[in-house]
């Protein structure tokens, strides 16, 4: 995509679905990626609606296999990480009419279309995106692309994210409990280190997303594939960081050493001149491999570093 101007907000809120929740690891890697999740979830009296109705409400729900209950626990994980906006008479008007505008993708993005309704509850101080996504990996982008998702075809911009944070953020493991692993997300992406990486994350995301809050599936591939080589690129220098920052630490200990020897016996000043050697090449070769490293993403890849560590993923 062509250059552009970097957008500037202070958060980035993901809107969702009456049923994103039902996901495997639901909101796992969203809680990682945006700074507050915006949920509709069944009206109840403390909203102004009556007995009955809050009661056809929670049936509706359950019927349609919504699951309110696994819902209520996953946001009360979430806690303030958690918009919840109750989905009321109004607001499933509001999606009813937006649905009639756009007939010819109601079958598809039905559950889109709940989320961009939500977007009106966003403030001012953050952006706000559709976080419902039919795609969650390059895989599905990819195996869609042979019926309708053509490499230049738009997509909404949530969907970089969304696979970028099922692809790199979220265990691939079904052993995992979802619950416990919401847990250790939230309490990961609370870190105030990690709220700064990742405004870093949305500033580096920009490049693969017009300003008109699209892209598409080739720019998702790229976004991918580039962060996964930051990822990769980062690791390595951190290794190499640890192993000459240990040889170094071996080398000024044989310093300390041979220098206390010198005093019985000079023939033992010879290593001491030697580690000091070792230990300015050991600079040297850290300082080369974390240049070689791309400035532009490398705190977005802290990121993602930092968090699959703490989530178990490496």
């Amino acid at each position: 995509m062509a250059l552009q101007a970097r957008e500037r907000w202070h958060e980035l809120w993901g809107t969702f679905s009456v049923r994103d929740h039902l996901e495997p690891g639901a909101f796992v890697a969203e809680v990682l990626v945006y700074d507050k999740l915006v949920s509709p979830v069944p009206p109840t009296t403390k909203d102004g609606v009556g007995p009955a109705q809050a009661l056809r409400e929670a049936e509706r729900w359950k019927a349609s296999g919504w699951d309110p209950r696994r819902q209520a626990q996953l946001l009360a994980i979430l806690g303030d990480r958690a918009q919840p906006i109750p989905w009321i008479a109004d607001l499933q008007d509001q999606w009813h009419v937006r649905m009639r505008e756009e007939f010819d993708q109601a079958n598809r993005d039905g559950y889109f279309m709940t989320g961009s309704v939500l977007q009106q509850f966003v403030p001012a101080m953050a952006k706000a995106w559709v976080a419902v996504s039919q795609y969650r990996s390059v895989e599905a982008l990819e195996a869609d692309g042979i019926r309708r998702c053509a490499p230049d075809q738009r997509l909404p911009a949530g969907t970089l994210l969304a696979v970028l944070g099922h692809e790199l953020l979220l265990p691939d493991d079904p052993g995992k409990d979802d619950f416990d692993l919401l847990r250790r997300a939230v309490e990961v992406a609370g870190d105030p280190d990690y709220r700064l990486r990742r405004r870093a994350l949305h500033d580096w995301q920009q490049d693969f997303v017009t300003t008109a809050d699209w892209t598409d599936a080739t720019s998702i591939k790229h976004a991918v594939a580039h962060m996964e080589s930051l990822v990769a690129a980062l690791k390595t220098a951190s290794a190499a960081q640890k192993k000459w920052g240990g040889l170094k630490r071996f080398f000024s200990l044989v310093g300390v050493a041979a220098k206390g020897a010198a005093v019985v016996n000079p023939a033992f000043a010879l290593p001491a001149a030697g580690a000091g050697v070792a230990a300015s090449l050991g600079s040297f070769a850290v300082d080369e491999a974390t240049r070689r490293i791309p400035a532009a993403g490398v705190p977005a890849a802290t990121l993602i570093v930092d968090a699959r560590e703490r989530l178990g993923i490496e």
